[in-house]
């Protein structure tokens, strides 16, 4: 085959290169100081109105547990990135690499996560919040918890007489394979970017194949002021699990 045609079979269905890899390239011909030294300059605890008067200067405040707890209850304007998935490949994905972090972790866990931002050149950590949620405890007015509804849930809401609009954020890949009928299509690490042609005013219900890139996603849509928002909890492999209807074009 020529090599053009060798090019395409080889790249097809390949997901996007992560934007951190550019910026990884650039950063490896500098010098910089050692992974261990960086961490010991950035990774100390930060207390609640410290940390507020960071966001509001523009910091982004990374929220580490898992999806299941980031739902329950986050600060608003937190996103959440769980230890327990892809954690590097999404961080260095979504977040900005020209502004702070903060992170919102279980105490003891605030290492493991600067450690692993740090591996892939994200070392503009500068704290981590005191205590994790606890530290929220006596600010109700601060949380904002993430409506998690199960598959059967989101079914029976969808065929109702005001249907949320069901947003998939796989990639084009995944929901080109297998797919909830009528659901919208705009991979996550395009979310951002094409905030705009989501539909203000009316529910969404977004999901993913698990529950990991949702939760992200929620935090993303209720960054941009939609907050009328149904997470499915578990993904379309809970849809599935719950016998519910999928369209199978291939």
């Amino acid at each position: 085959m020529t090599k053009e045609e060798f090019i395409r079979l080889v790249t097809a269905d390949q997901p996007d290169a992560p934007p951190y890899f550019t910026y990884d390239a650039i950063l490896n011909t500098r010098e910089r100081a050692t992974l261990d030294k960086t961490l010991e300059q950035v990774l100390h605890p930060v207390d609640l109105a410290e940390l507020l008067r960071m966001q509001e200067a523009g910091a982004q405040i990374l929220d580490v547990r898992e999806p299941t707890e980031y739902a329950t209850g986050h600060l608003t304007g937190s996103i959440n990135i769980g230890l327990g998935g892809q954690y590097a490949t999404w961080a260095g994905t979504i977040l900005d690499r020209a502004r702070p972090i903060v992170i919102i972790a279980e105490p003891g866990r605030e290492q493991e996560a600067a450690l692993r931002l740090g591996r892939i050149g994200f070392d503009h950590v500068k704290g981590y919040l005191r205590g994790g949620m606890q530290a929220l405890a006596g600010r109700p007015d601060l949380v904002q918890p993430t409506a998690r509804l199960s598959a059967a849930l989101v079914a029976e809401d969808l065929a109702g007489a005001d249907p949320p609009l069901l947003l998939d954020i796989r990639s084009p890949r995944e929901w080109t394979a297998r797919r909830i009928e009528g659901s919208m299509n705009i991979p996550l690490n395009h979310l951002q970017e094409r905030i705009a042609e989501l539909p203000r005013g009316g529910r969404i219900a977004v999901h993913c194949a698990g529950g990991y890139r949702s939760s992200i996603a929620a935090g993303i849509l209720h960054q941009n002021g939609i907050t009328d928002l149904i997470e499915m909890a578990g993904g379309l492999a809970a849809w599935e699990a719950a016998k519910l209807p999928v369209v199978s074009p291939g």
